[in-house]
This record gives C-alpha cells, structure tokens and sequence, in this order.
C-alpha cells in the first residue's frame, strides 16, 4: 500500500472556495480569528479561556447519552474529563446520512481522531477530545436516504417527515439487508452487517442507531457522538436564541459579511440567511419561525405568538426550537469547549460568514480546519491503469481528454489533417489572388468555398479518428470503466461511494491506516493505493 499526496489546486472537481481556503487562507484573515496550522490551534486554546461553557451539565448530557451504549474505558475517561478546564474538543458534524453515506462521511471522523492525537502528545498539559455531533435536527431527509457502493444504491423508503433523528427505524433493516447483500461475505463484511444489525436491534428512534453504530467503529479511538437535540443543552442556550428572536441580530451581519466575502473574494453566498434563523419543531414537522404583522409565525402552519408568548413558549419548551445552518455553528461551540470544527469547503465556507455573528453573541468562534480528503485507488483499477499506461495525474483530467490523448500515443496511423487543411488554404489564397485581379466580386467566392472545403476536410478526420476509435473499443471503455470507477457520476469518489466498500478489504486495518494518515493540518489531497 501507498499514500500519494496531490496540492488542492490540481484537483479540479473541487470549488474554487475550498481550495482558496486550503492554500490561500491568509489572504482571508479579516474573516477567521484563528489560522488553521497547530499554532493557530496553540493560540486558540488561551482564547477559548475566555469563554467558559457548561462543562457538567455536557458530561452530564454525555453520560445519559451513553447509558445504554456499550462506551469503551477512553470514552468513559473522556466523557469525566470534559468537566475539566484544561480539557477541549475537537469537533466535526453530519447529517445522519443512511449507513454512513458518502466516504467523506467517515473521512471527518478520522480527521479529529488523528488531530486530537497529536495534540494530546505535543500538548500534554491538556487534554484533547475529539467530538462527532451527529446532526439529527436536519429535516432534509432527500439529503441522508440512500448510500452508494460498489455503483448500486440503496435507498431508505419511509414516509417520515420531521427531524430525521426522530423518526422511527420502520423499514430501515430492509436497507440494512440490502446492503449486507451487496458487501459480500467476507469477514469483514459480515463484522459490518453485524454492526448494523445491533444497532438496529438497540434503537428507539433513528439518532439512537447512528449513535449505536458510529460508536461500535470508533468507540476505541475515544471518540464521543453528540446528540444536540437535548432539552438541557437547549435550555443553556436559551438567551442565545432568544435574542435571536427579539432582536433579530445574524440577518445584517452574516449579509454584511457574504457582501464582503463576494466583493474582496469573490465568494457567493454559502447560506441563506432569514430574518430568524430558527425552526419550530412540533410532532413530525421542523418549520421555519418568521416575523410577520408583528407576530412570530410558523411557516406552513396556522400558528402564530405575540413576543410574550413566544418567548413563554421558549422558556418552558426549548426543545421545540431547532437552530438552522446560520445559528447552528454557534450552538456547537456554545456547548462545547470545542477549539476547532473540521469540515468539508462547503462548511468551512459557511462558518466563514459568521465570524462577525459570534462576536456579537459573545461566543468563541473555533479554528475551522478543512477535512482530509480522499480516493482509494484499488489492485484491480491499478492493474489496469497500468495496461493503458495512464498516471495519477492522467486520471485528473477530463475523459475525452484522457481518450483523446491515449488514441494520440497508442496510434500508429497519422489521422490528424492539419498540414493537409493548411496546404488547401494556401491553394486558395492563390486563387483568391488571381481571381481579384480579373473580378474584385470573386475573392469572397473562392474564399467561401475555401472554407466548405476545410469543412469537408474536418469531418473527414473525425471520421478517421472514429475508425481508430472503433479499432481501440475494448481500451477506451476501459477509459471510460476507470474513470466511473474512480469518478463516480463525474465526481469525486468520496462525495458518491461509501467507504465501507474499501474497509471489507481484508488485508489491511484499513480503520488504522485513516487515523495515522489523515492529518487535517496536512493540506494535500491523499490517494492511497491498496
């Protein structure tokens, strides 16, 4: 096995935003409080100081969350040491995406695991946690459905609605069963479905199975889940959201900031900002709160508060109200002593928005960190690129690029008429020449079938490459069969295909290989070969 590492700016399927941030982020520093290096960590934990949080009411949280959880002794210590000052987190988030979704999914998990590591030993005068928040209040449930492996899919049916975290586990041993038949029976394989399995077995709703079986991967690394829908947590941010409400403060900030963003770096808007950036949970339904006639509506709903009620209503039930993806990223480092959020570019993208935003909450805003990222090539895909003779850096480019560049090397036969079209222009301009001497009103003529001429002469090579084509059938759709493999609906593998299809390989700890190899503060693209 090997590792090769590639600079963001070579990968050309990742937006333009998320490889400014990863190369560039110095030139964004009016927008961030901290640089994303281990100083900029060092200097983030003497900040974070400043801002004490609810540190037993989080362990106490923690502990009821794990009670019926088979914790490993790392967490237990871990989950006791938060009470502590001079313990932090290190955090990243995610939907609750089917069976782990999209690789990346996995990929943030390993990224705080290998970060929290190297702090605990180049710091050892703290402690350093890292912290997963499962995000079971997002309600797009199109989002989080189904999961991609080996190019089929499978999708979790259900006519649920509401935050997904709540919904019941019906029909979800059916995706299960799907995807126990796809992996095989490997050893591995079966270890995965039995993981499922469990967890499916243990939950009452679905937050409880993401948590059943994220932990069951990562339990040994010490690494906690987080469920934030909890009344307690909601309650502590209560002033939070109630400005929010009454004051309505993230709207002009966050615009004014997307503003400055657009015009100094030319960054679009990541997120969309309401005048209230809070939803309404009631039975199976999250909407968006709005303020209206001087009254606080529910959208898609007939209710509707005064100011006093609303806040009444906030007071004795906190858990009806859900942060958005505006207010979100405040809740997060209002609970915990957290010093940096790992995420994707899209993320990172947001959270460079708010900067303004938590100041005027007074609330510590985190070193943001990009994730690592990663694409597995396997033997039998480098066996192949091997017999067509095409590179790392040959996979990057478009495929009829690659195609036309393999034809071009692996072609004996010239089939290209540049010379050819340029010697019949220049026996047209002889004509021209000689025609305006006779008739002025013929040049644009002869110039004119000159050109239908040329025409003719293109199509012809065209024709000659499809021939060549046709003839190298078998190996251009060995082109085309890498390239999906490894480019799944022209994208990049870990934002389309799980990672668990990788981790059934049983010749390696493929678990261990990602944390001792994806070092978030490293900030290059990783492709491993295995």
């Amino acid at each position: 096995m090997r590792i090769s590492k590639t600079p963001f700016n070579k990968i050309n399927k990742l937006a333009y935003k998320d490889i400014y941030y990863q190369e560039q982020y110095q030139h964004l520093k009016s927008f961030y409080q901290y640089e994303p290096t281990f100083d900029g960590i060092k200097a983030a934990i003497e900040g974070r100081k400043n801002f004490p949080v609810e540190r037993a009411l989080l362990s106490e949280v923690l502990q009821d969350q794990y009670k019926n959880i088979d914790k490993s002794a790392s967490q237990d210590l871990n989950i006791q040491a938060l009470k502590d000052d001079k313990t932090f987190t290190i955090v990243t988030a995610h939907q609750p995406s089917l069976l782990g979704g999209p690789g990346y999914y996995f990929y943030k998990m390993f990224s705080i695991i290998n970060l929290t590591s190297k702090l605990n030993q180049e710091l050892p005068d703290y402690k350093f946690i890292p912290v997963f928040i499962n995000g079971s209040e997002d309600h797009d449930f199109d989002e989080i459905k189904t999961i991609n492996l080996f190019g089929k899919s499978i999708t979790w049916d259900t006519p649920q609605s509401g935050s997904v975290g709540r919904f019941s586990t019906e029909n979800l041993d059916t995706a299960i069963e799907a995807l126990i038949s796809i992996l095989g029976k490997s050893p591995k394989a079966e270890q995965i479905g039995e993981i499922f399995k469990d967890a499916f077995s243990k939950a009452n709703n679905y937050n409880d199975f993401v948590a059943h079986w994220v932990n069951a991967f990562f339990k040994d690394y010490g690494l906690l889940v987080l469920n934030m829908d909890d009344k307690r947590l909601k309650a502590a941010f209560i002033p939070v959201m109630e400005r929010e409400i009454t004051e309505r403060i993230s709207l002009p900030l966050v615009t004014a900031t997307q503003e400055a963003l657009e015009k100094e770096h030319k960054f679009t808007p990541q997120a969309f900002v309401r005048d209230i950036n809070l939803f309404y949970i009631n039975n199976h339904s999250r909407e968006r709160i709005y303020f209206e006639d001087d009254r606080f509506k529910i959208n898609n709903s007939d209710l509707s508060f005064t100011k006093e009620e609303i806040l009444n209503l906030l007071h004795e039930h906190p858990e009806r109200f859900s942060p958005n993806v505006v207010l979100r990223p405040m809740y997060e480092e209002f609970t915990l002593p957290n010093l940096a959020y790992i995420g994707g570019g899209g993320e990172l993208a947001y959270w460079l928005e708010r900067k303004s935003q938590f100041a005027a909450f007074n609330v510590f805003y985190p070193v943001l960190i990009r994730r690592n990222s990663v694409m597995f090539i396997p033997k039998h895909l480098q066996k192949l690129m091997e017999k067509l003779g095409i590179s790392e850096d040959d996979l990057r480019k478009e495929e009829n690029q690659l195609i036309n560049e393999y034809i071009d090397k692996n072609t004996e036969e010239e089939f290209y008429l540049t010379n050819e079209s340029k010697q019949i222009m220049q026996a047209f301009y002889e004509i021209a020449d000689k025609a305006k001497h006779i008739d002025a009103t013929l040049e644009p003529t002869v110039l004119g079938e000159a050109h239908k001429t040329i025409k003719t002469v293109e199509n012809l090579e065209n024709r000659l490459k499809r021939s060549i084509k046709q003839k190298q059938e078998v190996q251009i759709n060995q082109i085309k069969n890498l390239k999906s493999k490894l480019f799944p609906e022209n994208n990049l593998q870990e934002r389309v295909e799980s990672y668990l299809q990788f981790w059934t390989n049983d010749v390696y700890d493929l678990n261990q290989i990602m944390v001792e190899n994806l070092n978030p503060l490293d900030k290059d693209f990783l492709t491993i070969y295995l």
